[in-house]
């Protein structure tokens, strides 16, 4: 803006200063300068531009600011002190060429000034008259052209008004300029908000997508740590969408299943998941299932020949609204927890054994010793031929009875003083085998053994293990009284821990009421037996940190399993 308003004063000016050199040409053709028709020629033409009705007033003025002419003919021959720094030198010495700047004036108000010196007139070369008074015009041009500078500078100095400085001043009406200049401050405060609003609305975007990245990270963070915490937890997790299809199946889940997770995900959960496990997410009322969810129940399978017990609870999933989304069932491993409440009953029942082993034998030896003793007596008072002999050694035979029957019950009572060596099992089962021979070949029972080449050895006990497998192979043979098979398989097992071994008869069986029982002291199922081999068999096992447990088929046979754990 301040561009265009010096560019049209600028233009207003040239044509004040063209005007006056034209009139002061004129003048000097005429004979002399006249400074009366010059100030009235200049003064025609500042009435003339002065109609422009952006110009408040035009004027030109002297060294002195006297007014010379004005589009106000009032104000001609006043100074204008405002003006007073106009044709003045600057520091370096030289008069400024253009002076510019908004400017308050009484009478005008607020103004554009622009002020311009000039001079009059300033000819390049001297004017045709000097030239037709000075001789032949050869000598004239050449005279001239070899003194060119000095007789420029005697004719301007010689010629009258040459040195006489003027300024033409303009004021321009700031109207339209502050008009303008207040529409494009107004347009820059409105595209400052826009760039302001635009600012900050990228902040708040920036800050937006930072947030969301934030969240992104913390919500992949949150859901990184929950896949490794399901993955981590000790217990099964299996977790179905809205179709049925298994989305979760952690590490523990495919460990008691033997199925692995990449198997079974996104898969139909019947697919591959156990008949028993899988009954857990057939279709049930909401009643139901919400009970079956507050309790659970335990669940036994068979994963690699191995019994696990698992404890199975079944929940829903569901929105707010209540709507299904899916269904996950807990798995939990109590196979060793049922094992543990096993043993407890175990030792539970052992020490009541133990108890009432101690009293009998307190209170039943002592009294035996005594009978046995007068029996001796008696029987010496007696002919060898007489039936009272015959009465007294069947007395003593069965008190010497009662006196091993005390012993076992001791024996099995009180804690095992054990001889712990390194034993070969395959060499200690054929011991056992070739001890019951007489007996299988009695009764046409065909044995066999068969044990791995790399058997591992134990440390045991060799006489109290030799009669734990006699008392098995015994149990085997009654249970076959028209012949059959007795076999015994040993084997590593697959963790490498223990040895498992198998006596397997073809008997009659087993009742399967009676297999809770067969460990109980004084319980048998044969005719005169006496129900404590089994027992003290389980004690002596117990002892070497090992398990003693029986399968049994009515009609099919028997298997007793025996396990110990490998030397270290």
């Amino acid at each position: 803006m301040t561009d265009a308003m010096l560019q049209k004063g600028s233009t207003l000016m040239r044509v004040v200063g063209s005007g006056a050199r034209s009139a002061y040409l004129a003048d000097l053709r005429r004979g002399g300068w006249n400074t009366g028709s010059w100030d009235e020629y200049v003064q025609r033409i500042i009435t003339h531009l002065s109609e422009d009705p952006e110009v408040r007033f035009l004027m030109v003025v002297d060294k002195q600011s006297r007014v010379i002419a004005h589009t106000d003919k009032k104000k001609i021959g006043t100074v204008v002190k405002k003006l007073s720094d106009i044709n003045q030198p600057d520091e370096s010495g030289s008069r400024p060429a253009l002076i510019y700047r908004p400017i308050t004036i009484d009478g005008y108000g607020k103004i554009f000034l622009v002020a311009r010196p000039f001079l009059p007139f300033r000819p390049a070369r001297p004017p045709l008259q000097f030239l037709k008074q000075s001789g032949d015009k050869k000598s004239k041009m050449q005279y001239f052209s070899q003194n060119k500078l000095h007789l420029l500078d005697r004719f301007h100095k010689g010629l009258p008004g040459a040195n006489h400085m003027y300024s033409a001043v303009v004021g321009l009406d700031m109207h339209g300029y502050d008009k303008s200049l207040q529409r494009l401050r107004f347009q820059a405060l409105m595209l400052s908000l826009t760039m302001l609003l635009v600012g900050l609305g990228g902040w708040l975007s920036l800050a937006a997508v930072q947030g969301y990245r934030v969240s992104q990270k913390a919500l992949s963070d949150i859901q990184a740590f929950a896949g490794l915490l399901v993955s981590r937890l000790p217990v099964g997790i299996i977790a179905t969408d809205q179709q049925g299809r298994v989305s979760t199946w952690n590490h523990a889940a495919a460990e008691m299943t033997s199925i692995p997770s990449k198997r079974a995900l996104g898969k139909m959960v019947n697919k591959y998941l156990p008949a028993d496990l899988a009954a857990f997410f057939l279709p049930q009322s909401s009643a139901r299932l919400t009970e079956a969810n507050s309790k659970g129940r335990e669940t036994r399978l068979v994963i690699n020949d191995f019994e696990i017990v698992l404890h199975c609870q079944l929940i829903d999933l569901r929105d707010p609204n209540g709507n299904f989304m899916g269904q996950v069932l807990l798995l939990s491993d109590i196979t060793r927890l049922k094992g543990l409440e096993s043993e407890m009953r175990e030792n539970e029942r052992l020490a009541a054994v133990g108890r009432m082993a101690a009293g009998v034998a307190h209170e039943v030896r002592n009294p035996l010793s005594s009978i046995k003793g007068l029996a001796l007596l008696l029987k010496d008072k007696f002919s060898k031929e007489s039936r009272e002999f015959e009465t007294t050694g069947l007395l003593i035979q069965e008190a010497e009875r009662m006196n091993r029957t005390i012993s076992e019950l001791l024996s099995f009572a009180r804690p095992a003083s054990l001889d712990l060596q390194s034993i070969d099992l395959q060499e200690l089962l054929s011991e056992s085998l070739q001890l019951v021979s007489a007996d299988t070949a009695s009764e046409h029972i065909l044995t066999s053994l068969h044990c791995d080449h790399d058997l591992a050895k134990v440390l045991a006990d060799r006489d109290r293990l030799s009669q734990v497998f006699i008392n098995i192979l015994l149990n085997g043979v009654q249970a076959m009284e028209h012949g059959g098979t007795l076999k015994i398989l040993a084997r590593n097992s697959r963790s490498g821990k223990h040895v498992e071994i198998q006596f397997i008869d073809s008997g009659k069986g087993i009742s399967p009421e009676y297999l809770s029982q067969l460990f109980f002291p004084y319980f048998t199922t044969k005719s005169g037996g006496t129900g404590i081999g089994l027992a003290i068999s389980q004690k002596i096992i117990v002892d070497h940190c090992g398990t003693i447990r029986v399968e049994s088929e009515q009609g099919r046979g028997t298997t007793v399993f025996v396990e110990l754990p490998v030397q270290r």
